[in-house]
């Protein structure tokens, strides 16, 4: 009886999923945004953009790239100078793609065009970069020095930071459009970490796929040796064609949803987002933690090296245990959306990166203990210990795997709340100053290769090594002897052979599990500082809502899904403002359960789902309110009151103050008192105001000097440029509906006329895009130095608007009264 009770369950519960998948494809559930066939296709597609995010890091250049330093032969040093010169010059190239994003005007989104239009030339370096003959440039190039080092290993290191600078471009534009997507997929901060589970379910099968790979093709054809770059050649190429058209179904099957006014338009300078961006105190504190982390992944090279130099193990075990550790990345995937759940992102954030320093810990006696030297066969110093190591590094991938869930929903997160203060959606920005904190990491992971060279891996003590007889002639436990693998590797460098000395090997390998602990343990510092909650960043988009709402109401351009979306989220924060959440336990479920009555179980659940909504409806009325009502509190009242005055002044008004009274009025709105959340909502008001206020003055000197007056642009010509855009948007919906109509009808002719209109199409495109950024760009100048005006400006038509909300409301009655009337 209990079989066949689990049996309908699994049924009923298999068939409730089919049905829900159907009805779900293409129109997402109630209170989500994201349909399943985009979620499919943005986590499938994730596949092949993980497959080039593995491929390209191992061709980019950081302290401890082992392609780069093992297999192509760089000296340690000289790759930590290529690094810092590739960071550097990645500074200012993080800055035209923060710019590209942030001023992006395309109905295909900021994101999704990058996906393709940078995936393609990333996988071309990709493969270029391993196909490059290092090996012969000796004999191209001829004999000689340059800086004291022969002339062909100089063209090498010229050759690699070239191609470092053309991945610092594409592969980062790639990777952060695909990454950053999800970010304007939804607005629903949980919807984002059940899909970037999804997604890091479906597209850690790359490196799974890569890792399962990589040791079975060394073990046939480079002697069991990871670092061949012959290895590199056979298996990037096709992995980086496929990794593309994997690409190409996330641009096709997403589309992009920010929460803004239909009528918004884009138009933001670099500076401006610059210094929105350092404002940004949740930015800070994860910005922080990845800067100060450089130490933590020290130790992802012990394993690799214990095998390949240790000879721990054979092709086959290794090619197991590498699989096990990277499944663990699965289990903490999946858990990572429960526990977010369970106790919010700052919970986890910092226990999961707690756990880890512990983890990494117990690795230090457990590599002490392994032996070396191949002699000793007991089980105590060989598996046992190999055995523990990998349980410690399955851990700490687990750990990690958490992070990949967590990253993208707090990085999207930020952003919200960087639109909710400033009004605008910055993006790109952030990576940018990201990219300049980098030279903290350059600056710091000096540390990393200071210990490779300081306790054994360069040339000096490899070329000992090399000498020693009681290593060469050494039998690894994989039945490899040391001086066949080293006869039969392809590389340029003897740097790392020292490892083949076991005492050489250990000291290296504990040396770095310590200094990764310690990277750990800086790393969780800044964590404790972030506060901003999941209840929150609900609040701000549905503040944001609001905001949208009633800018297209002023602009006649609301629509009547909105109208019902604002007016029943406001009715709900209403009817609930005099509630209290109320403690929602199991103990109706487990009751349901113990009845082993299906129909009461499933009443359970619905009860208990339904309650813990309401808590969050109760805890998210006051964001609602609070905003309908901003400018009865004391803070709306004064911004208000300021936005009369300055408004009433007129921008001729705007050079009434000099720079030093606008200082000092700066410095008083810092002193204002801060004590509670009343107090610090005003002064960070003031604070905000006189900030603008000082940086407009400057810009009216710099833009409008001797006295020249500050006048409105005309709108006419962008307006008009505007209208010719909507009208080509049109014509190639039209062109494009009657192009796949010729590929129905097998029509050539028709299909190869139609081809040439969307090209010339295109052409237009182009040449109207460039109108319109010249037109925009006058503005910028105005919108800067008029900033205080236009703001106040702004803060009035809200404030007249909000006052219409009652009309609204009205206005909503009659349609649900019409609608009802309908379906009479």
């Amino acid at each position: 009886m209990e079989k066949t009770t689990q049996k309908r369950s699994l049924a009923a519960t298999v068939s409730n999923l089919a049905r829900m998948v159907r009805a779900h494809w293409n129109e997402p559930p109630a209170g989500r945004y994201m349909p399943y066939k985009e979620i499919v296709s943005y986590s499938a597609g994730g596949i092949g953009v993980k497959f080039l995010a593995v491929m390209a890091m191992n061709t980019i250049l950081s302290a401890s790239n082992t392609l780069i330093g093992n297999t192509i032969g760089i000296k340690p040093l000289h790759v930590y100078i290529l690094y810092f010169i590739s960071v550097l010059v990645n500074i200012p190239l993080s800055g035209i793609r923060a710019n590209i994003i942030d001023n992006t005007r395309s109905k295909e989104g900021k994101y999704r065009p990058y996906i393709v239009k940078m995936g393609i030339p990333s996988a071309i370096v990709t493969i270029l970069f391993v196909w490059f003959p290092y090996n012969r440039f000796g004999a191209l190039f001829g004999e000689g020095t340059i800086f004291g080092e022969e002339k062909a290993y100089v063209v090498t290191c010229a050759l690699v930071l070239l191609f470092n600078f053309f991945q610092n471009f594409f592969y980062y534009f790639f990777t952060e459009a695909y990454d950053n997507l999800i970010h304007v997929l939804s607005p629903n901060t949980q919807e984002r970490a059940d899909v970037s589970t999804i997604k890091g379910v479906v597209y850690s099968l790359a490196p799974s796929i890569l890792n399962l790979a990589m040791p079975i093709f060394a073990g046939l054809l480079t002697n069991d040796n990871l670092y061949d770059i012959r290895l590199f050649r056979y298996i990037y190429p096709p992995v980086a064609i496929a990794s593309v058209v994997l690409s190409i179904v996330v641009y096709a099957n997403t589309k992009e949803k920010i929460v803004q006014a239909r009528t918004h338009v884009i138009q933001i300078r670099f500076m401006d987002s610059l210094r929105e961006v350092l404002r940004n105190k949740y930015f800070w504190v994860i910005a922080m933690a990845t800067w100060l982390g450089f130490l933590e992944t020290s130790m992802t090279n012990v394993l690799t090296w214990l095998y390949t130099y240790g000879g721990i193990c054979g092709s086959s075990a290794y090619t197991i245990i590498t699989l096990f550790c990277q499944n663990a990345g699965l289990v903490g995937m999946l858990l990572a959306p429960v526990f977010i759940r369970l106790w919010g992102k700052r919970v986890v954030l910092i226990g999961t990166n707690v756990m880890n320093i512990v983890f990494i810990g117990l690795m230090f006696p457990v590599v002490r203990i392994i032996d070396m030297s191949g002699a000793d066969t007991s089980a105590l110093t060989t598996w046992v210990p190999l055995l523990l190591l990998v349980v410690c590094y399955w851990m700490n991938n687990l750990m990690n795997a958490f992070m990949q869930i967590l990253t993208p929903s707090i990085n999207a997160d930020i952003r919200d709340y960087q639109q909710y203060v400033s009004g605008e959606r910055i993006d790109g920005m952030f990576s940018t100053i990201t990219a300049v904190g980098g030279l903290v990491t350059v600056a710091s992971s000096g540390i990393v290769n200071f210990l490779y060279d300081r306790f054994g891996i360069n040339e000096t003590t490899a070329a000992q090594v090399l000498n020693d007889p009681s290593v060469m002639n050494k039998v690894l436990r994989n039945g490899n002897l040391v001086s066949d693998v080293i006869a039969d590797t392809d590389t340029s460098s003897i740097a790392y052979f020292s490892l083949y000395d076991g005492d050489i090997l250990q000291t290296v390998c504990g040396v770095l599990i310590v200094a990764s602990m310690v990277g750990a343990f800086i790393n969780v510092l800044p964590y404790f500082f972030y506060d901003l909650t999941e209840i929150k960043q609900q609040g701000m988009v549905r503040v944001l809502k609001i905001r949208a709402f009633f800018e297209d109401f002023g602009n006649g351009n609301l629509t009547d899904d909105d109208l019902c979306e604002v007016v029943e989220m406001v009715d709900r924060a209403k009817s609930l403002s005099q509630e209290t959440p109320v403690k929602v336990t199991k103990d109706a479920l487990k009751a349901a359960k113990k009845t082993k009555n299906l129909a009461a179980v499933a009443a359970a659940k619905k009860e208990r789902k339904e309650q813990l909504a309401r808590n969050q409806e109760i805890r998210l009325a006051p964001f609602v309110l609070n905003e309908l009502n901003r400018f009865e509190s004391e803070a709306g009242a004064r911004e208000l009151a300021d936005a009369k005055a300055i408004y009433a002044a007129g921008l001729a008004g705007l050079r009434d103050a000099s720079l030093k009274e606008l200082r000092a009025d700066l410095r008083e709105a810092k002193a204002l008192p801060k004590r509670n959340d009343a107090q610090k909502e005003l002064r960070n008001y003031r604070v905000h105001f006189c900030r603008t206020r000082l940086t407009a003055r400057k810009y009216i000197d710099k833009y409008y000097p001797n006295g020249m007056a500050v006048e409105t642009p005309d709108e006419a010509p962008l307006n008009a440029l505007l209208v010719t855009e909507e009208a080509y948007d049109k014509e190639e919906e039209q062109l494009y509906k009657r192009l796949f109509e010729a590929g129905d009808r097998k029509d050539k002719a028709a299909q190869k006329e139609l081809k040439a209109q969307l090209k010339a199409l295109k052409n237009k495109f182009k040449a109207l895009n460039k109108q319109i950024r010249t037109e925009q760009d006058k503005r910028v100048n105005y919108t800067r130095s008029a900033k205080p005006y236009l703001d106040a400006s702004r803060v009035l038509t809200q404030a007249e608007n909000y006052t219409h909300f009652g009309e609204l409301e009205a206005r909503y009655r009659a349609l649900k009264e019409k609608e009802a009337a309908a379906q009479v």
